[in-house]
């Protein structure tokens, strides 16, 4: 097969980019098989009571993401000196150790320290986005960008569904293994892609610049609060679906279809408003997010929970990829990873801010959640306002 992979021309760029959606949906399920059972994982396995496990899975996720976010520049960096293929070699191999690592943990000090581990070399998103962003011209990458995040919203919601099922069968920590094995699978069809190598600097080309950061700071702002709105609740499901009447033994199935059909609506949507939503368009949908968040305080049995998280999915989904066009430089690696870097510091202080205001999880806590999470989607509006809206002075008029 090998040979598919290395043809000459727009063939090559082609193939590149459909191995770019399966290494991104086989890397997504590998990394979201714990994502319908960590909370649990930690009640039934380490002993904490089912409200303390949601928030050592906040901190954990936390501390994951953060670590991302630090080390992403890091990795799109070394993708633009190395290259993507060796790049990518280096964090399936820091991942499967990670996850192994998790199957055997004994103390919730062991889930914080191999979550921060995976973090740390969590860059196979960023190396993807760098490669797509690489192989595809500037006009096409919006695009090019929306089915990678499609492509990775369906391993996202796949994963968690995976997982229940392998968890009921065989157990948490056989399950741990099992993601860990399938960062594996990837290898074979890794070593056989031609990726273009990396661009070579010229006399006078400085390299990635400070300008090159301030260009990409207000898209870096939106990155941030955009996937805080989208994540916060992840480390709740469990626990807020009991608290509206879902059976301790029923846990686990509800919190798989929450979180797949989130996915669903989130994978369905975005191919669709990445075409037809424009800049101006976006604030549009971060109130509309708004307003969804905030009846989520109110609902009173999981049928609506479970509703409201698909529409919220749906509704977010068409702001990422506008967000993730990679800047002018021609450092792309590096600018991917700090603009990936932004969604993870997102997907850090969501759960991390949600979890803590959730406190001992009375109504007035539950209120206080939605109500400020819903204050920052409204906050979020206000940027994608202020750094998406056409200048006067740029309009073009037929």
């Amino acid at each position: 097969m090998a040979h598919i992979f290395k043809a000459d021309g727009f063939l090559a760029r082609v193939n590149i980019k459909t191995a770019a959606l399966f290494v991104q949906f086989i890397v997504s399920v590998s990394f979201n098989l714990m994502g319908s059972f960590l909370p649990l994982f930690i009640e039934t396995e380490l002993r904490y009571p089912l409200i303390e496990a949601t928030y050592w899975t906040g901190t954990a996720q936390f501390i994951s993401s953060i670590l991302f976010a630090i080390c992403a520049p890091f990795w799109g960096f070394m993708c633009d000196r190395i290259g993507t293929k060796k790049i990518m070699m280096i964090a399936l191999a820091g991942n499967g150790i990670a996850y192994t690592g998790m199957a055997a943990s004994t103390h919730i000090n062991h889930i914080l320290i191999l979550r921060g581990l995976q973090g740390s070399f969590g860059g196979i998103s960023t190396v993807m986005f760098t490669l797509v962003a690489t192989v595809v011209p500037r006009g096409e990458l919006k695009k090019a960008l929306s089915y990678q995040m499609a492509a990775m919203t369906m391993g996202n919601l796949i994963g968690p569904g995976i997982g229940g099922g392998l968890t009921s069968v065989l157990g948490y920590r056989l399950t741990f293994v099992i993601s860990s094995l399938l960062f594996l699978t990837i290898l074979p069809l890794i070593s056989t892609l031609s990726i273009p190598p990396p661009v070579k600097g010229e006399a006078e080309d400085p390299g990635f610049t400070l300008s090159d950061v301030k260009a990409s700071l207000p898209d870096m702002a939106n990155l941030v609060l955009v996937y805080a709105c989208m994540n916060f609740i992840m480390p709740m499901i469990p626990w807020f679906l009991g608290s509206v009447g879902v059976p301790d033994e029923e846990l686990l199935l509800y919190t798989t279809v929450t979180t797949t059909l989130n996915g669903v609506a989130f994978a369905a949507a975005t191919p669709l408003l990445t075409r037809i939503v424009r800049d101006r368009a976006l604030p549009v949908l971060s109130v509309a997010a708004a307003g969804a968040i905030f009846s989520t305080a109110f609902v009173r049995n999981p049928l609506q929970f479970i509703a409201l998280r698909a529409s919220i999915g749906a509704i977010q989904s068409g702001i990422p990829p506008n967000l993730l066009g990679g800047g002018k430089s021609k450092r792309r690696g590096t600018t991917m990873g700090f603009l990936n870097s932004a969604r993870f510091v997102g997907m850090a202080i969501g759960p991390f801010i949600a979890t803590n205001i959730l406190g001992e999880g009375t109504q007035s806590e539950i209120l206080n959640v939605f109500s400020v999470m819903a204050g920052l989607s409204l906050v979020t509006a206000l940027v994608l306002y202020l750094t998406h809206r056409k200048p006067k002075d740029t309009q073009t008029f037929a």
